[in-house]
């Protein structure tokens, strides 16, 4: 794992994927906390409610050329961290980016701005994002996915992704193409394969990190991880 310190991580892009309730929003939040205040969340599901208003917008549809237009407001800017929730809405494959858009995400790097995308729907992020990212964080993903992936990090990552337990992520860097499992810790409590009732109230801590909380989460890597029989997942 790279050390995320200072304006670093702002100039640099990322991509965080996994299926629902596996922890990548929790992470894109740890995320976000570090940029503070020189962030902006894209949050159409409003999920980021211990951020500022100036630190996130809600759009009111999915709209591109909303967008866009919010893309063209940040390129007047520089050292900032760009979130994007729900990102194959708007950096989809296939879909017509407008020319904001465009720019910032194949040129915000040297203009200081980082862009983090954030899905469920893997299969439906363009791929072109994928080559654009420094670093990808994958947690559990599905069936439907196994291919997408594939192409990208490889069978043999793909298969150790579908069999990860819950708040267990991949960090592939894409420049080294060096992978490794790392688990996501809530109040320095390891988040792995756990009770109903464990798992009931982590989504509870998931939903209460705000800012002044998040830096009681820890992303270390385990010395093993017991990985569970496997099951089918679909998204």
């Amino acid at each position: 794992m790279p050390d995320y310190v200072g304006d670093k991580i702002d100039r640099q892009s990322h991509y965080i994927a996994g299926l629902p309730g596996t922890g990548k929003t929790t992470l894109a939040k740890f995320f976000a906390s570090l940029c503070s205040p020189r962030v902006l969340i894209y949050d159409p599901l409003q999920q980021y409610e211990g951020f500022s208003d100036e630190e996130r917008y809600i759009p009111r549809s999915d709209s591109l050329d909303e967008f866009d237009g919010v893309c063209r407001q940040l390129r007047a800017k520089s050292k900032i961290t760009f979130i994007v929730e729900e990102c194959e809405r708007y950096i989809g494959q296939g879909k017509p980016l407008g020319e904001n858009a465009f720019d910032l995400i194949n040129r915000g790097r040297n203009w200081g701005i980082g862009v983090y995308a954030v899905t469920r729907r893997i299969q439906r992020l363009s791929k072109d994002f994928f080559d654009l990212s420094q670093h990808v964080f994958l947690f559990r993903i599905g069936l439907k996915s196994r291919g997408y992936i594939a192409d990208m990090i490889g069978w043999d990552d793909t298969r150790k992704l579908m069999r990860l337990p819950v708040y267990h992520f991949m960090h592939y860097n894409v420049e080294t193409e060096g992978s490794s499992i790392h688990v996501l810790k809530l109040g320095g409590t390891s988040a792995g394969v756990v009770t109903k009732e464990e798992e009931a109230k982590r989504q509870e801590e998931a939903q209460d990190i705000k800012k002044g909380h998040v830096e009681q989460q820890e992303i270390k890597q385990p010395e093993e991880i017991q990985q569970p029989e496997e099951t089918k997942e679909n998204e």
